[in-house]
């Protein structure tokens, strides 16, 4: 069974009208987290309307293990804005699985600070941002990303977007 999604975690108070004008629509919460679906797509077009050609503090296997895991460092502004925190705590994740076999990558931040270390699983992120683990389930599922197994049809917009920004 297929597990591909990405998303932007985020710890807090969201302004949920401020995030929907920017797109961002929350498909989980958990306690004080929201998991915001994003990909590359939407944060390229961020980046581009905004000038901002910044990249995140992510570790180096990262993008060589995945090349669409969004490191564009708008991201934390637009985290900024929704949270009104000018050092948020938030994650950015992604998962490409297949029939078991593929991939996962992470990194949690507090602020423009990466706080995870390289190699960093979902569940060491979720961790950083306060989700533990029970007797029964890992930080993945005591979030519900286990029911959440492809990100939503709304993100295609961004692929025409960024076509037409040349991105």
């Amino acid at each position: 069974m297929t597990h591909a999604v990405c998303a932007l975690v985020v710890t807090g108070q969201v302004d949920a009208p401020r995030a929907e004008s920017l797109g961002l629509r929350a498909r989980l919460t958990y306690a004080d987290l929201t998991v915001f679906p994003i990909d590359h797509y939407f944060s390229g077009y961020w980046a581009a309307v905004r000038g901002n050609r910044a990249q995140l503090d992510l570790p180096p296997g990262i993008l060589t293990g995945s090349v669409t895991f969004p490191g564009d460092a708008v991201l934390i502004d637009l985290v900024r804005e929704v949270t009104h925190q000018e050092r948020p705590r938030f994650a950015v994740i992604q998962t490409d699985y297949f029939g078991g076999m593929g991939g996962q990558w992470a990194a949690a931040f507090d602020g423009e600070v990466r706080v995870t270390p390289d190699g960093a699983t979902i569940n060491r992120a979720l961790e950083m941002l306060g989700v533990r683990a029970t007797a029964t389930e890992d930080a993945f599922d005591v979030v519900g990303l286990g029911t959440f197994r492809h990100n939503p049809d709304h993100l295609d917009v961004y692929v025409a977007l960024c076509d037409e920004l040349g991105v």
